[in-house]
């Protein structure tokens, strides 16, 4: 029976030499059945450190610490496990242990301490805390506040700008708070200044911070998140692309006729915040009744739309990776217009507009020939933006410079009706009269034709026949 006996005191005599501390860097504070963490604001973190002493003259082991509860947690052990706690001779008598309580919604909290061994029966603490509610994040300026979500929303930001949000972060709570950290995470967010956290808040007092969004070129909606301690807020926002500062559409010449290259050249009043794209569009409307003009286009790829580029901070505008372009004006009268389209453009898209006037027929060329035996030909090649010629009038002349009888007047107007019709490529024409003659068609040395459209009339000149 006495060493039963024994046996049944050896855990219990190991248990009384054990005692658990709190230490709070300094002091050393006795720990009962119950140890009480106090009011801790929620979101915060309190952590205390305990040591298990041996005051036994042999060491005595302990397997672990271990704390059960919601918020409760063994955060550090200087030590590793199962530790041999030394005996009271020796300087470091003791186990160092720290239990860590975040707080979470306002309510009280418990948790048990349990220290266990092989020779020693549990040692158990009930910790006690109360979570009480944590620091007030408000907004100043509407639309930055904490939404229902519980996130906190930017108004729009034009790029190149800056969106701010003042906060102010309260202690209503009847013990201080402290704000460990403030953290803002996500491309374009940042605090403005200096960071307030640490900060310790009295009961009572607030800090204030400022968040700002920069948004870049490139990107229109932003998110981001910001911590307050434990606590976190989705950060939103949009960046609006500013518009492209009203470009100018220069010209190498006020007025334009047919048959005519001329050059367009693009120019911003100052330098561009984002780069920007767009096209530069050319148009042809011709005058009533008649058809397009498919020669009426940018020179370099036949064509009526050319890109146009602008680089970040620039005031260039490349049309199609040149400073300018060349276009042509055809030979249909009607009106050539230009635009621009893709980006927005402050005051709107620019246009510019010329009309290309109706001409007297235009030639390039006229010559006779007596070549062939019994047959007098004249060639003319040119244009009549009008599409109306037809009526003409021929004068032959002799080497004296006499006329031969009369003019010879006629009328193709039905023969050019043809030609034109359905015509997409312009009035230009090359245009062949015969004359039959019978006896000497050398006496004819020279002609003279007039050719009338509903703008006017041309003359060749004096052809001589070759």
């Amino acid at each position: 029976m006495k060493i039963a006996l024994l046996l049944l005191l050896l855990p219990l005599a190991a248990r009384a030499q054990l005692a658990l501390f709190s230490f709070d860097g300094t002091t050393e504070t006795p720990v009962g059945a119950t140890y009480n963490y106090g009011p801790i604001a929620n979101g915060n973190t309190k952590a205390v450190r305990f040591r298990i002493f041996n005051n036994g003259t042999s060491g005595t082991v302990v397997y672990l610490p271990s704390a059960s509860g919601a918020g409760f947690s063994i955060t550090a052990v200087n030590g590793t496990l199962p530790y041999t706690i030394p005996p009271v001779s020796s300087p470091l008598n003791f186990l160092e242990f720290t239990v860590s309580f975040s707080a979470g919604a306002p309510a009280t909290y418990s948790a048990s301490l349990q220290i266990t061994g092989p020779a020693i029966t549990t040692i158990s603490v009930l910790l006690l805390a109360t979570s009480t509610p944590g620091p007030v994040l408000t907004g100043i300026p509407p639309g930055c506040s904490p939404d229902g979500s519980g996130g906190i929303s930017f108004a729009a930001v034009t790029i190149g700008g800056q969106g701010l949000c003042n906060f102010s972060l309260s202690n209503p709570n009847s013990v201080p708070v402290v704000i460990a950290s403030i953290a803002v995470t996500g491309a374009s967010f940042s605090i403005l200044g200096a960071n307030p956290a640490p900060v310790t808040l009295a009961p009572g007092s607030a800090t204030t911070f400022t968040l700002q969004l920069k948004p870049q070129c490139g990107t229109a909606i932003y998110s981001g998140s910001l911590s307050i301690n434990t606590a976190s807020y989705a950060l939103s926002g949009n960046g609006i692309t500013p518009s492209l500062p009203a470009p100018a559409l220069n010209f190498d010449a006020q007025t334009f006729s047919s048959m005519e290259q001329h050059t367009l050249s693009i120019s911003l009043p100052s330098p561009s915040v984002c780069g920007a794209s767009g096209n530069v569009n050319l148009t042809f409307t011709p005058a009533a009744n008649l058809p397009d003009d498919s020669t009426i286009v940018f020179v370099s790829t036949s064509s009526r739309s050319l890109p146009f580029t602008v680089s970040p901070g620039s005031s260039q505008v490349l049309i199609d990776g040149n400073a300018s372009v060349t276009f042509a004006t055809g030979s249909t009268t009607g009106s050539i217009a230009f635009t621009l389209s893709g980006p927005s453009i402050s005051g709107g898209p620019p246009s510019s507009s010329f009309p290309i006037a109706p001409a007297a027929i235009y030639l390039d060329s006229a010559t006779a020939s007596n070549q062939i035996l019994g047959q007098l030909n004249i060639t003319v090649i040119g244009y009549d933006n009008t599409y109306s010629a037809g009526k003409m009038s021929f004068t032959f002349f002799d080497a004296s410079g006499n006329t031969i009888g009369s003019a010879i007047a006629a009328d193709f107007t039905g023969n050019f009706q043809t030609f034109f019709s359905g015509q997409q490529m312009g009035s230009t024409f090359l245009m062949r009269v015969s004359f039959p003659i019978q006896g000497n068609q050398t006496l004819v040395a020279k002609v003279q034709a007039t050719l009338v459209n509903s703008a006017g009339q041309t003359q060749t000149g004096s052809l001589t026949f070759q």
